[in-house]
């Protein structure tokens, strides 16, 4: 089941997103759950990180798109952002908050279909990847899109996620083994970093939720590609 929030001040145009989203239910035979929301301020509202895509209007009152998008990353860096906006130009901020895309209004089916297309395969890409980590004899299961990155030291991997730090023995080539299905990349000889959790590049620093790690600068080139293409390129 995919869990779909739809955000928009204009009631006709969150109906039509929604109806164009049954309309996708049916045709490809995939369950989704949607919740409609008049306001940013209706979705922030003891906001809590369960939705896999939310489409997100960028011109609202009282909060805006952008605003209630930053304000969504500061707890949730999984869920994926699709805006919706009457320009195009505005949209160019989505890069700030790792937006996957953007759709003009008025809205058509086709260009909605393409981006629920490509928006679904990246829910399908992270569901089910998990990994079994021990630690003074409790076994957790940690889904990888909780993983912001893995650190090395001293023989010990830690293992940063949203639900805390995980640390077991072993090395960084043994956390890449276990992690080949999701897309981790080395940064530098002691990190590993969830790229699908990257929120930002400045300079050699790298933002992964509410961490910041250093990026080499021989890592650095192949980092910002692979971000590229995870994020989807912005019209």
């Amino acid at each position: 089941m995919t869990m779909l929030a739809i955000v928009d001040d204009d009631a006709s145009a969150r109906a039509r997103l929604a109806g164009f989203a049954r309309r996708y239910m049916q045709e490809n035979a995939e369950p989704l759950e949607i919740r409609e929301y008049s306001s940013a301020v209706d979705l922030l509202h003891h906001y809590k990180p369960q939705y896999d895509i939310i489409f997100l209007d960028i011109e609202m009152s009282e909060v805006d798109g952008i605003r209630a998008a930053h304000i969504i990353r500061e707890t949730d860096p999984t869920t994926i952002l699709i805006f919706v906006t009457n320009m195009a130009q505005l949209a160019i901020k989505g890069y700030e908050v790792e937006a996957l895309d953007f759709i003009v209004k008025p809205i058509d089916y086709g260009s909605f279909a393409m981006v629920m297309h490509r928006a679904s395969q990246r829910v399908e890409r992270r569901r089910g990847q998990t990994l079994s980590l021990t630690a003074r004899g409790t076994t957790q299961i940690v889904a990888f899109d909780r993983i912001g990155y893995v650190e090395v030291r001293n023989h010990y991997i830690t293992y940063h996620t949203t639900e805390g730090d995980i640390t077991v023995k072993g090395t960084l080539a043994q956390a890449e083994e276990a992690l080949r299905q999701g897309n981790f990349m080395r940064c530098n000889r002691w990190y590993l970093i969830n790229i699908d959790n990257v929120t930002g590049i400045d300079g050699n620093r790298v933002t992964v939720g509410d961490w910041t790690v250093e990026v080499s600068r021989s890592k650095k080139q192949e980092i910002m590609r692979a971000v590229t293409l995870s994020m989807g390129v912005v019209r």
